[in-house]
């Protein structure tokens, strides 16, 4: 092989590596935003099953973008799972990548969200030495929007430390950098509002509450909880003012304005405090119980989010084993198909420099018809194959059918002699019966005696009484299903006693035996049946019983 030939060679090489590449750019975005789509609609395991197999593929690639935004983001669903700790692992791993190879922006983006969990989990040290990482940052950059948007957090942890002096600096940055069209605004001035609160200054911190809420009543705002926020501001100077009435009226108005569970147990708290204050025992003791059922239905849902927190976790590990080994399938196919490829052009280069050899060339041709020999043969076989195989499975599907239409017709026949049984026992009933009244109407006092007449006419009312060949009627029904009902149809002239006696003859029940039923001699039962026979216009040697089952 000549330079010429090994530089195309090495160059087609280069193209189809940087061509994988690209494509597995392409492939792990797509897949990221498929998880992105999946957590706006809160299908937290679908979501965190793109981003798994997306975090891979960007780790393997080194991604580094990629996989600071996917950490970030599992980190964000674990954190709506309230699974803080599972959240901080990530977010932590996530400002290792931003640390390492991104620049100060996504840092200061999850220093803000790891500064988040430790404040909701009331750990505001640990919060505020994060909020001044991003904040300190922010200030290098010279980040303006940023640097009041962690000056406002700053002071919302100060204030709740009680460093009112802290907040009120923090504070008096961030209005250098938060005007009244930042969506920022009102959340800077419900903090001043709490700072004034707490240095007791309650009609400033009044006058700016006021000012808020009347900018916020009625209307659609991004923060959807300042309303609540500025409401229950408003309860705590009234109630810091000893003004009980006008604390409750806004903690009510609070509870109206927010869904969230650890938000309406603190206000039905401070509802319980007022009540107290004014000695309204029994509407403190309501409060009181409000809170607990809040806080009760608080835990549940902490309990359920660490339940789908932990199913999740389960998932995603089980995921992660099926990926890599995925991944590592992909990696030996991705080897065999760069070797294969370097196999092909190097056979291209052959023939094409052998291509006058016309030895070669046929044997070449030979090779390929025998290679279509043999696929045709494979083919036959396995068309041969797939037919036997779909012969055994229609004769399996066919014993099947018969021998569950045996089954069916053993259930019935067992079901039809329980039905002969009664039958038999009824007509041994009407029997002694009929043989009572004979005995007791010979009887010489029986006239004379109007008790024991009115017993022999009761009995014979009873003997005459139909109600037993009406339920025979609904048990055959039910064990012969749409068989009477397709006989009458078919020979509409039968009568009730015809039916009757046809019942009995599907029954298979002996001449003997029906004659007994019926209370007749054999010569008439042999009548009858010729008689139905010929209003049927059926053959009279023929088996009833299959006849019947035909119709």
């Amino acid at each position: 092989m000549n330079s010429k030939s090994v530089f195309f060679v090495l160059f087609f090489y280069l193209i189809c590596n940087y061509a994988v590449h690209a494509q597995s750019l392409e492939n792990c975005i797509k897949i990221k935003d498929s998880g992105f789509v999946a957590m706006d609609k809160r299908d937290y395991p679908t979501a965190l099953e793109y981003l798994t197999k997306a975090q891979l593929i960007a780790e393997k690639r080194n991604y580094h973008l990629q996989v600071f935004e996917i950490k970030n983001n599992i980190g964000i669903i674990y954190f709506n799972l309230s699974d803080y700790g599972e959240a901080l692992n990530y977010y932590l791993d996530a400002y290792a990548v931003a640390l390492k190879h991104l620049d100060a922006n996504r840092e200061m983006i999850v220093l803000n969200n790891i500064a988040v969990i430790y404040s909701v989990d009331n750990n505001f040290q640990k919060g505020r030495e994060f909020y001044l990482k991003a904040y300190d940052l922010a200030k290098k950059a010279n980040d303006k929007p940023k640097i009041g948007l962690y000056a406002i957090n700053l002071a919302k942890v100060a204030n709740s430390l009680k460093e009112v002096s802290t907040a009120n600096n923090y504070l008096e940055e961030a209005i250098e950098y938060v005007n009244k069209e930042n969506p920022l605004f009102y959340q800077l001035e419900a903090t001043r509002a709490e700072n004034l609160l707490l240095r007791g200054d309650f009609e400033n911190a009044k006058s700016i509450v006021f000012g808020i809420y009347s900018k916020t009543k009625g209307k659609r705002i991004e923060n959807k909880e300042i309303n609540s926020t500025v409401l229950s501001l408003l309860a705590r100077i009234y109630e810091s003012q000893k003004k009980y009435d006008k604390s409750i009226f806004y903690i009510n108005a609070a509870l109206k304005e927010t869904s969230d569970f650890e938000t309406r147990a603190d206000l039905f708290s401070s509802l319980s405090d007022n009540y107290t204050q004014k000695k309204q025992f029994e509407n403190a003791l309501n409060a009181v119980k409000m809170m607990v059922a809040v806080r009760d239905s608080l835990s549940k849902v902490n309990k359920d989010n660490l339940y789908e927190s932990n199913k999740v976790k389960f998932d995603v590990q089980n995921y992660k084993a099926d990926l890599n080994a995925s991944v590592e399938k992909s990696k030996m196919e991705r080897k065999v198909f760069i070797t294969a490829m370097f196999v092909l052009l190097l056979l291209l280069f052959l023939i094409f420099r052998m291509f006058r050899n016309r030895t070669i060339k046929l044997e070449q041709k030979k090779i390929i018809s025998d290679k279509e020999q043999k696929i045709i043969v494979l083919q036959l076989e396995n068309e041969k194959s797939e037919k036997l195989l779909l012969e055994k499975q229609v004769k399996e599907i066919e014993n099947n059918a018969l021998l569950e239409l045996e089954k069916l017709k053993r259930e019935i026949e067992q079901k039809n002699r329980k039905l002969s049984a009664k039958a038999l026992y009824l007509s041994g009933r009407n029997e002694m019966i009929e043989e009572i009244i004979n005995s007791l109407s010979k009887a010489p006092d029986v006239s004379q005696n109007g008790t024991l007449k009115k017993h022999i006419s009761t009995l014979k009312e009873h003997l005459k009484a139909d109600s037993e060949w009406d339920d025979f009627i609904v048990h055959f029904e039910e064990v012969n299903h749409g068989l009477l009902n397709s006989l009458k149809e078919k020979h509409p002239s039968l009568t009730s006693n015809d039916t009757r006696f046809l019942c009995y003859l599907y029954m298979n029940l002996s001449s003997k035996e029906i004659c007994t039923i019926f209370n007749i001699t054999q010569e008439a039962y042999r009548k009858r049946k010729e008689r139905i026979f010929n209003k049927m216009n059926i053959d009279k040697n023929l088996s009833f019983y299959d006849y019947l089952s035909s119709i």
